[in-house]
């Protein structure tokens, strides 16, 4: 499920805000998905989200990850592209079936997550998003199905 989202008074406020709000010292050292979720996650699958029409590239991408030997799945949300240090409010989140949702959201300049779920032998609906800017500023998101179911 993508959505497109703009409100003239949440782009005023935010446009003095964006790229003011840094991030920790741990977020900025994590390249990729395997690297923000730790040793023995693997990518099983990955959405970009964002669309900057001025440079013609997505501003993040969500990844959803999952450790074998842990039964244990990631979700993180990181910054590509032009967005890389660049503030903006960013999303990681993942519902176990049968259970609540746990995220991440807030500003950051590099990722959102890692997010993390016991899940061996069940399936997940996994989220990320992330606000960019193409002649205001807008929200993309992404919301997978449920699967993953293992």
């Amino acid at each position: 499920m993508r959505r497109r989202l703009c409100s003239v008074g949440l782009a005023v406020g935010l446009a003095g805000a964006v790229g003011l709000v840094g991030a920790t010292p741990a977020a900025a050292a994590a390249s990729t998905p395997e690297a923000a979720c730790g040793s023995g996650y693997k990518v099983l699958e990955s959405h970009t989200v964002g669309f900057d029409k001025s440079t013609n590239k997505p501003a993040g991408r969500v990844s959803l990850l999952y450790n074998a030997s842990s039964g244990y799945n990631c979700v993180v949300t990181m910054h590509i592209n032009g967005y890389v240090g660049f503030g903006a409010l960013t999303e990681a989140g993942i519902l176990v079936q049968g259970g609540s949702w746990q995220r991440d959201k807030k500003e950051y300049s590099y990722y959102a997550g890692p997010v993390y779920v016991k899940a061996a032998n069940k399936c997940v609906k996994y989220t990320g998003g992330i606000e960019y800017v193409d002649n205001g500023i807008f929200w993309d998101s992404y919301t997978s199905g449920f699967g993953h179911c293992g």
